[in-house]
């Protein structure tokens, strides 16, 4: 005798949206919880955006231009302040900045390197440079928030130095441009006379770009 043996079958319960039978109604609270989901997928979406400019706002970097005539030094002699040719950028953000390119202007002519600028300026040969401090690179420099970095400084010499009385006399005649980016490769152009940076796609440098160095000989 053979005995059929039962086979169990796993039943499967799907839920199903609860029905009211009435079908203005059920379309009612169907058409509700799509706006439901509808709101609820904006929301998030909106979270994320604000996150995103709350993440950016929190990397601003703000970079200045920044030029400073005279040290704090007294001379000793005729108790002046001595004077001083200082150009410098500062960055007054709440996030570092990264330099992709500065552009240094003599009366509206873009200048290459400092050699460049004494030729122009000081129209002296050969130069007498001596004591005059230059940083070598520019590009690529990270400024963190709250400091800054010195392109060129050069001090008063104690002894007279026709070059630096010269360059010290055109400093009014000397501006600059800068091209910057957060950390999140958000990108900012100061221009020459704009009061604040302008967003930027991206750093595009100009025919001609400032390297803060010295050509020898």
């Amino acid at each position: 005798m053979f005995r059929e043996q039962g086979l169990e079958h796993e039943s499967h319960h799907h839920h199903h949206p609860h029905k009211t039978g009435v079908p203005w109604l059920d379309l009612g609270l169907g058409v509700a919880a799509a706006i439901v989901s509808l709101v609820s997928l904006w929301l998030g979406l909106h979270s994320a955006h604000s996150m995103e400019k709350l993440v950016a706002a929190n990397s601003y970097p703000y970079v200045e231009t920044a030029r400073s005539t005279r040290m704090d030094e007294r001379d000793p002699v005729t108790d002046a302040f001595r004077k001083r040719v200082d150009y410098q950028l500062t960055n007054n953000g709440v996030g570092p900045a990264r330099i992709e390119w500065v552009q240094l202007n003599y009366k509206g002519k873009p200048m290459a390197d400092l050699s460049a600028l004494l030729d122009a300026c000081c129209k002296l040969a050969p130069h007498d440079a001596t004591g005059l401090n230059k940083r070598g690179s520019i590009a690529g420099s990270l400024i963190p928030q709250g400091r800054e970095v010195h392109l060129f400084t050069w001090d008063e010499p104690h002894k007279p130095n026709p070059t630096f009385d010269t360059l010290h006399s055109q400093m009014n005649e000397i501006n600059m441009a800068v091209c910057y980016c957060s950390v999140f490769d958000d990108c900012y152009k100061r221009e020459v006379n704009k009061s604040k940076p302008e967003p930027v796609e991206q750093c595009t440098p100009p025919a001609v770009t400032f390297q803060p160095y010295l050509q020898e000989g």
